[in-house]
């Protein structure tokens, strides 16, 4: 049986990034110009705590523990105008943070207040249709990639909101994939924490590694030897790079399918770090990764912008 983390501590995103600031001046840059989205996460989060139009089908054994999601086959659940607000606030932050996207940003907020079917675009994004996406941006006269970036951050917001009940479906469930369980997302980052006593998920000096859902949130428990991407179990070429700035962050690197991660062992740390915030901490780690050509397992606006 996996470990599921299905309950999350309430905290404070701004708390976070100023805690961040203080102690990495050197990435103030970053702090500025994706501390606004991550705030505008939370503020979504709060928004939509009260949105209940969806249900959470139930795990199928046999499927799931095959490697199948829980939420694959589910039908996107009705958002109502909520889409729109949550859409609002993420254009918004893009406009905040990045004044080069600025204009486009602008765009697609206009589109987002006079288009009577933007849900439309959370559909198309859901099922993964890029024609109909593509179709959205011509008919609204937008940029298609910056709709499409705007559009799916305000999804994940949705898929955040349905992960606790999600998870309360799979606890008691086998899951051995290094994509999520709950949404089939690969990890933007991994938490390595005190371990107990199931010796498959060891290695070395003990720990557990914990992933990090990049679009729903939901963390589950994964071997430390194997690469979430690949699979690969050959130690030869798993390996990490440490921070310089702090021992206890690395980016762990597999050179069989050239994808990577960042990690920080909180094994030491007084308090677990709040993992919507602590990747924009480990930028770095992305930068020195990428240097040596590998490729993040999970595309997120700080690794790829």
């Amino acid at each position: 049986m996996t470990d599921y983390k299905s309950t999350k501590k309430k905290r404070d995103v701004q708390a976070g990034l100023l805690a961040l600031r203080k102690r990495m001046p050197a990435l103030e840059n970053i702090f500025d110009a994706f501390g606004p989205l991550v705030k505008a996460q939370e503020k979504a989060d709060e928004l939509l705590e009260s949105w209940e139009g969806f249900i959470i089908p139930d795990a199928y054994a046999p499927r799931f523990e095959q490697g199948v999601p829980l939420l694959a086959e589910m039908k996107m659940p009705e958002p109502g105008e909520l889409y729109r607000e949550v859409f609002k606030l993420m254009a918004a932050a893009v406009v905040e943070g990045l004044p080069a996207c600025a204009d486009k940003g602008d765009e697609i907020a206009a589109a987002a207040d006079d288009a009577d079917n933007l849900n439309e675009l959370a559909q198309a994004l859901w099922d993964e249709e890029s024609d109909q996406i593509f179709a959205l941006a011509e008919e609204w006269s937008v940029d298609e990639q910056m709709l499409a970036f705007v559009g799916m951050l305000s999804l994940k917001a949705f898929m955040v909101r349905m992960e606790s009940e999600s998870a309360k479906k799979i606890e008691h469930m086998q899951w051995l994939k290094g994509y999520c369980p709950v949404c089939g997302t690969f990890p933007d980052m991994a938490l390595l924490k005190r371990s107990g006593e199931d010796n498959a998920y060891l290695k070395s000096h003990g720990g557990q590694r914990w992933l990090h859902c990049s679009g729903c949130g939901h963390e589950w428990r994964f071997k430390r030897n194997m690469c979430p991407w690949c699979e690969s179990e050959d130690y030869s070429k798993l390996r990490y790079m440490q921070s310089d700035e702090n021992t206890n962050e690395r980016v762990d690197m597999c050179d069989s399918c050239k994808h990577y991660f960042v990690t920080i062992d909180t094994r030491e740390l007084v308090e677990e770090p709040d993992p919507r915030v602590a990747p924009l901490g480990l930028v770095h780690l992305d930068i020195r990764a990428q240097e040596e050509e590998y490729m993040p397992m999970a595309e997120t606006p700080w690794n790829v912008l």
